[in-house]
């Protein structure tokens, strides 16, 4: 059994403003490619899949466009699971019709946990092994909160909850499983360890940081374990077989010198698992000028565009006592770069920093309400007001199960007026 392993995704998602449909595009082209050159029997996608609940039209088209291709590049099994961007609504809405295509999603957790156990087939429908799909856990599935729990409590009962889901569908599967086929599974989660970019930070899966699942948290047995949320590659606890893909696209300019790539793997009855690390392109360049005002000038001046496709992204940071006061810092950056590069290169934020490497907003940034999360927002406001500790954590927790039901509200509303 050979599948191909990606998550984060993210369609749909604008930096700073500009959309990346153009570099999504790049790399599903290149997904589709990777596919077809190492036959694989199956693609599986560990969860965020669109950037917000209600994505744009364009993203949908993506997707949709991606899933028909797939289907016609010998693939024979396709496996979709729900991150913590994605609405299980949305994702689930057309999937009865992609099973007769053999693509399956899985978009939130399942009443019924069998829901979650596919069968891997491979171009000639022959099982060759079964996925537990589990998606991104949500609050209510875990059930975790309780009044007067301490955070210690609260991420002790999460990982309990879910060590427990994980527990459950294995065992499920391996009473399916009575050919002794490779069983592997998803999830979509904050592992302990995990390295992250600005990007993960914002959106810890457990406000807070809660619920920290380490590489033993998963049942023995499993052949692999395909994880997403992070979006720099990494495997987990040293484990070559529980791993996180890494998004295939850099999301943010913390991520503009992360390698990306794709994971292609083998499994075989009773072996463990090849592990093969599939590079991919850069499809857009993003760099970030830090230091003094005439240290960014010069850095800006020098950099050499020619060799990328496309515009290069970028981001100025100043470092604190540049000396700025009477100059707007956008539009010179702005006109230096036209000046140097015309249209290769695109200034997309200026920002000033009350020390090395932490950003300020002040009336030179550019950054706006577009650019940050309705998570952000409401944080910047808790802080405002004072609220702080455990009663800001409380708050964000239950201020992102809103978010979840006004996204499904919004994708059900759409769907009864189409």
């Amino acid at each position: 059994m050979k599948f191909l392993h990606t998550a984060d995704w993210h369609l749909g998602r604008r930096l700073h403003g500009q959309e990346l449909a153009a570099e999504h595009d790049a790399c599903l082209d290149e997904i589709i490619r990777l596919i077809r050159e190492h036959r694989v029997d199956a693609f599986i996608h560990a969860g965020d899949v669109f950037d917000t609940g209600t994505p744009p039209n364009y993203a949908l088209k993506q997707y949709y466009n991606f899933l028909a291709r797939v289907a016609q590049a010998g693939c024979g099994t396709v496996i979709i699971t729900g991150g913590n961007h994605d609405s299980p609504t949305a994702l689930n809405a057309p999937k009865d019709l992609l099973e007769a295509l053999n693509i399956y999603v899985v978009g939130g957790a399942t009443e019924n946990i069998a829901d979650e156990i596919l069968p891997i087939k491979n171009s000639e429908g022959k099982t060759i092994g079964y996925c537990c799909a589990v998606p991104f856990l949500r609050d209510k599935d875990l059930r975790y909160s309780m009044p007067g729990e301490t955070d210690a409590e609260r991420s002790k009962r999460i990982v309990a909850g879910i060590q427990e889901h994980y527990e459950r569908v294995v065992a499920a599967a391996q009473l399916l499983n009575t050919d002794d086929l490779p069983i592997i599974a998803t999830g979509h989660l904050f592992a302990q360890g995990g390295i992250t970019g600005d990007l993960d930070n914002k959106e810890q899966i457990h406000v807070g940081n809660l619920g920290q699942i380490g590489a033993d948290a998963f049942p023995a047995g499993l052949a692999y374990v395909a994880l997403g949320h992070l979006h720099r590659p990494q495997k987990v606890g040293g484990r070559d077989t529980v791993r996180y893909s890494g998004s295939p696209v850099a999301l943010d300019f913390s991520e503009r010198d992360d390698a990306k790539q794709v994971v292609i793997v083998e499994c075989l009855p009773k072996q463990t698992a090849r592990i093969e690390i599939i590079p991919l392109p850069t499809f857009r360049r993003l760099v970030r000028f830090s230091g003094m005002f005439a240290e960014v000038e010069h850095a800006i001046k020098d950099f050499d565009t020619n060799k990328y496709e496309r515009s290069v992204f970028a981001e100025v940071h100043l470092s604190p006592n540049a000396t700025t006061a009477a100059l707007d810092v956008n539009d010179y950056f702005r006109t230096l770069t036209a000046k140097h590069h015309g249209e290769k290169m695109q200034i997309l934020r200026v920002v000033q920093t009350r020390t090395i490497g932490v950003p300020a907003f002040d009336k030179n940034s550019s950054t706006g309400l577009e650019e940050l999360s309705r998570m952000d927002v409401f944080a910047e406001r808790l802080k405002k007001s004072g609220i702080e500790g455990e009663e800001m954590i409380e708050l964000q927790r239950t201020f992102q199960e809103l978010l979840t039901l006004l996204d499904e509200a919004e994708f059900t509303k759409e769907g009864m007026t189409a």
